[in-house]
């Protein structure tokens, strides 16, 4: 399903018919057969007896899951003490109409750094309630 929804904004951007916003450059590399880094390589030492916390991000423009989702969870996957990054519950498989991202983390995760870190992205986030 991945690889049609690839295909599809693809021909989209080279058609010019139909824009997702937020997708122009993360829909438009190419499949990895290596997915995004994984969650957990970063917590800090130490930080084995740490409660586990959570914050949810906002993503204005994530709305390709095959595309924007994975540049998302990479960039935030990067951050000191994060430890698990889920995409909210979504209506369909295909798309994104619900932009938030919830992220585990141990020890004290640097927000400031994670917003900058997905604006990096190209998009732009801010933090919601949980």
């Amino acid at each position: 399903m991945s690889i049609k929804i690839r295909l599809a904004c693809l021909l989209t951007l080279s058609a010019s018919l139909l824009v997702f916003p937020g997708c122009e450059s993360s829909c438009n590399q190419p499949l990895s057969a290596n997915p995004s880094p994984s969650a957990g390589d970063n917590a800090a030492p130490g930080d084995e007896t740490a409660e586990t916390k959570l914050v949810s991000f906002k993503v204005e423009g994530m709305t390709c899951p095959s595309g924007c989702y994975p540049s998302v969870k990479s960039a935030i996957a990067k951050q000191k003490g994060v430890i698990g990054i889920e995409l909210a519950p979504q209506k369909e498989a295909d798309s994104i109409d619900n932009p938030v991202v919830f992220v585990k983390y141990k020890g004290d995760l640097d927000l400031d750094s994670t917003l900058k870190a997905i604006s990096r992205a190209g998009f732009e986030a801010q933090e919601v309630a949980n």
